[in-house]
């Protein structure tokens, strides 16, 4: 079975799974270069750091492209569920938050450590919570129980 035989949600939910993985796997690379120790090489610590957040910020730019792009996770969800629409607006937002914020650290090579420490493990946090409130949403969308108030 091919992706045009299967129903348009699942193959949009198949592919959030995907880019999610592949962003999850890039955070997991950035937490163990800024987890590396650094002392007496600090800037190919630096160099290491900014590569992983390279890598992180194209596994991030095709999960935008997923969830923001046409046909994507967001018009689905705002087809099926209009009242999520706040949450889809503060979820783009943090979009261009973190993604500008992975541009700036790409751009610490002479930063640093405790600085570019300090960037890495707070853009880390935005997107755990960017991904923890996208599969709230979801679940919203998908699984909310709308027998519960009858």
């Amino acid at each position: 079975m091919n992706d045009r035989d299967r129903d348009p949600d699942e193959v949009t939910l198949e592919a959030i799974r995907r880019q999610r993985f592949g962003v999850r796997s890039a955070l997991g690379d950035l937490e163990g270069a800024v987890a590396a120790p650094a002392a007496g090489r600090a800037k190919e610590w630096v160099a290491h750091v900014v590569d992983r957040a390279v890598a992180l910020q194209s596994a991030f730019a095709e999960h935008i492209e997923a969830t923001e792009g046409r046909g994507g996770l967001f018009d689905e969800v705002l087809a099926q569920a209009p009242r999520l629409a706040n949450q889809v607006n503060k979820l783009r937002a943090e979009h261009g938050t973190i993604s500008a914020g992975l541009t700036e650290l790409e751009g610490d090579l002479d930063a640093e450590v405790g600085d570019v420490r300090a960037a890495a493990v707070r853009l880390m946090g935005q997107i755990v919570n960017h991904r923890s409130d996208g599969s709230s949403l979801i679940y919203e969308a998908y699984f909310v129980d709308i027998d519960a108030a009858d």
